[in-house]
């Protein structure tokens, strides 16, 4: 199917109105927000509250090479992504169910949640590494600033308003169930997003991989980090900007373990979060448009610098808690920046031939940094989450450094086509 300007606006149109409702629905399941809250009160430990924040986001990473591996041959994603998305509402939906069916056993609710939402978060994964193919073929490079900027700024527009949601149902209603209540809308707005993407028309794929057993693939995924010197920089790169994590769901904990926050004020985190990610969406967006990725990503490392340095200077001095709201409004800045910038460097800069594989190997290698939450939650166990800030500060750091050395591959690439619908390798 050839790409005309009809089906990239009801293409453009679908995916902004998908990524809406998806953003929408994830900021329901804040890993520094919301999600700490809850599954703090269901256990005290801060290694869980931490793996659990990290959760969704190994699931959606880890599996991408192995899907990329699977259907790698494919001419179209759009079927298997779709086949993906029943799986994802179900698990949700398990998820869900146990938090009401268990409603009086805290540890059965812990149990059920976590399986559930662990399948929940790897079945997302499967279909994450289709939809960034979809979005390769159907958005030119020139638009996908715009693209993905528009789904992050509705979407955190819509967030913004729930985190006054939020507030009013944790306030109003007993545990566990208004965290049910806040979930059941996340399934419902995830819901009306997979219906919406499933009707983008994709055209077929000009630059096809063959079909080759499993650890054949694998091989030819391997051999794009060893002979590509800038994969493997940005590799780095976002393998050191992903130590935030160290302290992404402990910002809320300390702001109620230090500062004498409420839970409920995790509503108004979340606003905060959301402002900053509209505030500077429109910054990223014209970025990624009409200067570079690359520069996205060093500029969103420099704002990831702000809200690890603010923490760990607050650390020493007592603020009010709703002065350190201030924090979560720089994170929603850096979360922004660091989503746009490398997602879309990473689709400029490969060749749509074996772009899926690079792109699951990319997104597999990087899973394991979530789990630094974890590991941050292990040393705020040992050490002062003073410590945790200081680390992150510093990492940050080498991230913009390596981000500098990246090369600038819209030097080569035109800004006004798409290269696939072009016939162009690059």
């Amino acid at each position: 199917m050839p790409i005309t300007d009809k089906n990239f606006r009801r293409n453009f149109g679908l995916g902004v109105l998908n990524g809406a409702l998806f953003n929408a629905a994830l900021a329901f399941l804040s890993g520094s927000t919301i999600l700490p809250v809850f599954i703090s009160q269901l256990t005290e430990s801060k290694v869980l509250i931490g793996l659990f924040s990290t959760l969704e986001s190994f699931g959606w990473f880890f599996p991408q090479l192995f899907a990329a591996a699977f259907i790698a041959h494919r001419s179209r994603m759009m079927s298997f992504y779709n086949s993906l998305s029943f799986l994802r509402l179900g698990f949700f939906g398990l998820a869900i169910g146990g938090i009401f069916l268990f409603s009086n056993n805290p540890n059965a609710i812990l149990l059920s949640f976590s399986i559930s939402f662990g399948s929940l978060s790897i079945a997302a994964g499967f279909a994450g590494v289709a939809f960034t193919e979809i979005v390769g073929k159907t958005i030119p490079v020139n638009k996908r600033g715009s693209y993905f900027g528009l789904r992050m700024f509705i979407g955190g527009s819509l967030a913004a308003v729930e985190g006054i949601f939020v507030r009013r149902i944790i306030s109003t209603y007993p545990f566990p169930y208004n965290f049910g209540y806040i979930y059941i809308s996340a399934w419902l707005l995830m819901l009306l997003g997979l219906i919406t993407f499933a009707y983008v028309r994709e055209p077929e794929s000009r630059h096809l991989v063959d079909k080759a057993p499993f650890s054949q693939q694998l091989r030819s995924a391997w051999a794009v980090f060893r002979t590509n010197g800038n994969f493997r920089l940005l590799f780095w790169s976002r393998l050191f900007i992903n130590t935030i994590f160290l302290a992404l769901p402990f910002y809320v904990v300390f702001a109620i373990s230090r500062l004498g926050a409420s839970e409920s004020t995790a509503g108004i985190y979340l606003t905060a979060e959301m402002v900053g990610f509209l505030a500077s969406n429109a910054l990223w967006a014209w970025l990624s448009n009409h200067v570079s990725n690359r520069k996205v990503i060093i500029f969103a490392g420099a704002a990831s610098l702000a809200p690890p340095l603010l923490a760990f200077v607050v650390s020493f001095a007592h603020i009010s808690p709703f002065a350190f709201s201030a924090v979560f409004l720089l994170l929603g800045m850096a979360e922004s920046g660091i989503g746009m910038g490398y997602f879309n460097y990473l689709l400029e800069f490969l060749p749509e031939r074996g772009r899926l594989l690079s792109i699951g190997l990319m997104h597999t290698l990087i899973a394991p940094t979530v789990f630094f939450s974890a590991l941050g939650g292990l040393l705020g166990q040992v050490f002062s989450l003073r410590i945790i800030f200081f680390i992150v500060c510093f990492t940050t750091l080498v991230s913009i450094v390596i981000s500098v050395k990246l090369k600038e591959p819209r030097k080569k690439l035109g800004m006004t086509i798409m290269p696939e619908a072009a016939g162009e390798v690059k």
